[in-house]
């Protein structure tokens, strides 16, 4: 099964963020949990009902400063939210196939990066829902 496309959602809902003190492990002092949903429309892939594969990433959190902050270990989960299908819909699936948290160098921040996809033309995939948690050790 080959990616169709790397996209970002139409928009994050229901965001929550959380900054826990921590001791350890691994010299770790700081976990931070992010949570929402992302708004997707991924619908099943051509020839009929074969499975798209849809790679949906997305910053989240705040920005961390590489000089002060070190990321010891992200943590992350996807799950569907919300499905749909549209007429008759045969073959109809959803699947999360995977979810990996990384740190954007770059940007300073998580990046989201989530594998999905539906089977069925008319099978939609509107809502996924994700929960990223951070280890880090911070200095102060």
């Amino acid at each position: 099964m080959a990616i169709n496309n790397v996209i970002q959602p139409n928009r994050l809902t229901n965001m929550q963020e959380m900054e826990v003190h921590v001791n350890g492990p691994d010299g770790a002092n700081r976990m931070f949990i992010y949570s929402g949903m992302a708004e997707v429309e991924l619908s099943g892939g051509l020839p009929h009902p074969r499975w798209s594969l849809e790679v949906v990433c997305f910053d989240v959190g705040r920005n961390y400063d590489v000089e002060n902050e070190e990321i010891i270990n992200i943590v992350a989960t996807s799950s569907l939210a919300g499905t749909r299908t549209d007429g008759v819909a045969s073959f109809a699936g959803w699947q999360i196939f995977g979810a990996a948290g990384e740190l954007d160098e770059e940007s300073g921040r998580v990046r989201m990066n989530i594998a999905a996809g539906a089977r069925d033309t008319q099978a939609f995939l509107e809502q996924i829902s994700f929960h990223i948690t951070v280890l880090a050790r911070v200095k102060e």
